[in-house]
Parts: C-alpha cells; structure tokens; sequence
C-alpha cells in the first residue's frame, strides 16, 4: 500500500530532520537536535546544506516573540507549500475527500453520493475524480499528496489468527462498502504515486479527538464511534493507539450482551449490534408511518420526539454496560462519544454515564469522565493528519521528498 522507495536519494538523519520539520511546522536547530537525539553540531551541517540548497528557510517566528518578547526567536521551516494528505471517509452513502496540512489545517474537501453496492472500477474512478477535485480545490496536485488515509468503517485483520473475512467465507465484518478496502488503497497508490494508509474509522476517530480534540493530554481514553449499523471503539493506551494482537481491538460492536441472541457476521450470538442496530429500528417503527434510519431517529429526537429520546437512553445504557466492565479491565482517563451525532446524542451521553457509574468498579469508574467529542465529523480527518505524522519519516523517504 506505499509507492516505491525513492528515499534512497536522501541521507537517514536528513530525512529525519525534514520529517520532524515538516511535522512541526517550525523548530530551532536545537530543539531538532533534543527531540531526534541528534549531536548539535551533526544539526548544524545538515540544516547548513538544506538552507544551501533552499529546502530549509530561517527566519523569526512571530508566534514566539509574541510569547516572549526581547531577543527575536529564529526557526527553521521547509521552503515551499506544506505537505498535505488526503483523507477518505465514508458515511451515509456519501464519500468524502479532505485535504489536510500535517499541521491539521483542513484546507479543502470534496462530497458526491457512493452507495455500497457500487461496482469496484466505479468506485474507483469515483475516488480518484473526487480527489482531483478536491486536491485542485486546495491548490494542490495529486502526484504531490504526502499521502493517502482510507478510514474503513470495519476491523482490519492484522497478524497470524485474525479471522478471515475475505471471498469464499460467506460472510463480511464490515459495515461499510465492500469496495472500501485495502485493495483500494493499493490502487490510488498505484495510479497516484502517494503512499496509501488504511485504518478502521474509530481508530481515526481515537487519534484526532485525543491529539487534536476533547482527549488532549489524557493519555488512556476511549473513543466511542456510532453509525447506522455500527458501534466501534478506539483505543488509546499509554499515549499511542491499541489495535490488538489481530487488529480486533475496540470492536464493540462484538462484545456479547445475549446468550441465546442472534447470529452475527462475526461468527458470534447475541452481540450488541443486534441490540443496538437493526433491532432498534424495529423497535420504533411500528410508531412510525416513514421508514426510520438510525440518521432520522436522531433527527426526530433532536426535534423534541420524546419516545424516541428515550429509546436513545436505552441505547446508551446498553452500550454503557461494557464499558463499564472497561473501566475496570483499562482504567481510563476518558470515554469519548462521537461528536458527529449531534445534539441527539446527549440522550446517549446520559445512559452511557448512568450505566458506567452504576456497574463500574467505583475506583476507577469515579476517575473516568464521559464527554462529548469536540471534532465532529471531522475527528476522523484529524485522525487521518495524526496516523501520518507518527509515520512521516517513512511517508517522506517513500516519496523521496
């Protein structure tokens, strides 16, 4: 899912250094020389070549003179347009394009209708337009994104003894497009030249909110991520994302609430989605005349709909009891709940904290807050900017920048 190494071209510890640069924004040689642990005066002939060379600009930094005033601070920065990534998401039946700095400015984004049923040649030409568009929007071209993030609204298989979910199983875990993969990926990378990355969408949703939004300096938090047909969770551990051994981690979706319940695609009986998914929708609608999604249910409750107001503290009491179990196996900082639900979602919020404060172990449910994320629908974009700065040095020597 990379394009080919051409990083040959460039020395490790330059590569380094305009990695780290590009992250950044701006740092001072010695500032390059701490936090890669790099001697100072190795910093000093690398960044005295790439200023030579015009890669590497020196200049005041405004923003430090305005918070220490005196002596005017000298930072180094890459000369040129800062490099941008592009960021896939998907939901609703609609895809969306973002362009995004490695610094999280979102820059310019680009929507258009995708059902999951589309053909695989279809969907491929429809990504590959709408990042052209999208890119063009920004004042970008393609053959120059950094690169490419597929958030994918299902678990991805990692290691030996992952479940297999592939052709000739009869089944699939995800919950999204079957075109949404990493085969996909494989291809915008072959036809872009841009290292191309794939992650679950929650995932992405646990890097942006806890860099970038509501989690910010809470090392052990729990994104919580609510769709359609969905319930997925994102884990942060000591700082850094927890995929598991197989790449399963945070499915709650998966997590067994029944028994004798139904059959689910995993492979299991009785799993939450069967509680919180189409179940839930079944259970309203006999009071509705239309056809009800889980989008319009939250709709109708944000309008005033008392029934379904409550319908939606159930949701969040079911989806609380696990995660009450968590609070005692993980002892988190946060649960973050998805900001993107709107308003609505405060229904959820509520049976969420009253479950957790209910079944929890008191010592560690009293020391983990609930609150709403901060990022929308845009934490899982961030996300996106997050996964390829903590791969920047491999993404730069792919792109022989």
């Amino acid at each position: 899912m990379s394009s080919p190494d051409l990083g040959s071209r460039v020395k490790p510890n330059e590569r380094r250094i305009r990695a780290w640069l590009a992250s950044a924004g701006e740092a001072s040689r010695t500032e390059l020389a701490r936090e890669l642990d790099l001697p100072k005066a190795t910093v000093a002939g690398i960044v005295a070549d790439l200023i030579e060379r015009g890669i590497v600009a020196e200049g005041a930094s405004a923003q430090r003179a305005a918070a220490a005033p005196g002596r005017p601070a000298h930072v180094l920065t890459l000369t040129g347009p800062p490099p941008v990534i592009a960021a896939l998401t998907w939901s609703a039946d609609m895809l969306r394009v973002t362009i995004a700095t490695l610094s999280g400015q979102l820059l310019a984004e680009h929507t258009s209708a995708a059902g999951p049923a589309m053909e695989r040649q279809a969907a491929v030409d429809l990504v590959l337009s709408s990042l052209a568009t999208a890119t063009r929007s920004a004042g970008r071209d393609t053959s120059r994104l950094a690169a490419i993030v597929l958030s994918v609204p299902a678990p991805l298989p990692r290691g030996t003894g992952a479940p297999d979910s592939g052709p000739g199983t009869g089944r699939r875990w995800g919950r999204g497009p079957g075109w949404l993969d990493e085969s996909l990926a494989d291809e915008l990378a072959r036809r872009t030249g841009s290292t191309a990355l794939v992650e679950n969408d929650a995932n992405l949703g646990a890097l942006g909110e806890s860099v970038f939004g509501a989690g910010r300096g809470k090392p052990h938090q729990i994104y919580l991520k609510l769709g359609r047909h969905s319930v997925g969770a994102g884990l942060i551990l000591g700082g850094r994302l927890h995929r598991g051994t197989t790449g399963f981690a945070g499915e709650l979706a998966h997590v067994q609430v029944r028994d004798n319940g139904p059959m689910c695609t995993c492979g299991g009986r009785g799993c939450l989605i069967q509680t919180v998914g189409t179940e839930l929708i079944d259970l309203a609608q006999p009071a509705y005349e239309q056809p009800l999604t889980f989008a319009s249910m939250l709709s109708l409750a944000e309008a005033g709909d008392v029934g379904l107001q409550r319908l939606l503290g159930d949701v969040g009491r079911s989806i609380g009891r696990p995660l009450a179990d968590a609070c005692t196996l993980l002892n988190p900082d946060l649960f973050v709940l998805d900001g993107s639900i709107g308003p609505a979602g405060e229904q959820i919020f509520r049976g969420i904290t009253e479950t957790i404060d209910r079944y929890g172990t008191p010592a560690t449910s009293a020391a983990a807050r609930v609150v709403m994320g901060t990022l929308g629908a845009n934490a899982e974009v961030l996300g996106a900017v997050v996964l390829v700065q903590q791969a920047t040095e491999r993404i730069l020597a792919a792109a022989g920048s």
